[in-house]
């Protein structure tokens, strides 16, 4: 009976989103959560919303979807998949930023109690002299073990 707990306890890897926010590594491996699953192949049940252009110097959106999530990571790419630009935080009790190729260049989530997912986060970036179109990429967790890689997009021009 302990071999079997034994083993049982060896084989059951939890899955948790990081609850203080995507960690550094996020930067390096393009957004790809350390959750130890692979991450959903279908069609994400999230979406952007808000400006297609950029209005006085800035673009306003919304992240959001049918569906509530306890995690998330947005970059603005240019053509080459690096991040541009600068976010800014507009609901601070929910998300803040991360430093990858420059200051605020990344948004994610901070700690949401896994009994209250939020439904939307709405946030402001700013192009800090980039110009051009722009990719708006986010990777979103509704779980520790659900999550889409990558897949909810909005372009920009900037």
């Amino acid at each position: 009976m302990f071999r079997l707990l034994l083993l049982t306890a060896c084989f059951a890897v939890p899955a948790y989103s990081n609850s203080a926010g995507a960690p550094k590594t996020v930067c390096t491996n393009g957004l790809t959560p350390e959750h130890g699953l692979a991450g959903q192949n279908s069609a994400a049940p999230y979406s952007f919303s808000g400006d297609s252009q950029a209005k006085d110097g800035k673009v306003s959106l919304t992240l959001g979807g049918s569906e509530g999530f306890l995690g998330f990571a947005v970059q603005a790419q240019d053509a080459n998949n690096k991040p541009v630009g600068k976010f800014k935080v507009v609901e601070g009790t929910k998300s803040q930023t991360l430093t990858c190729s420059n200051p605020d260049d990344t948004l994610t989530h901070k700690k949401i109690p896994r009994d209250s997912p939020i439904k939307s986060i709405a946030f402001s970036w700013e192009p800090a002299g980039y110009a051009g179109k722009v990719k708006f990429v986010a990777t979103v967790a509704k779980d520790g073990g659900t999550y889409w890689i990558r897949k909810v997009l909005k372009e920009v021009t900037v």
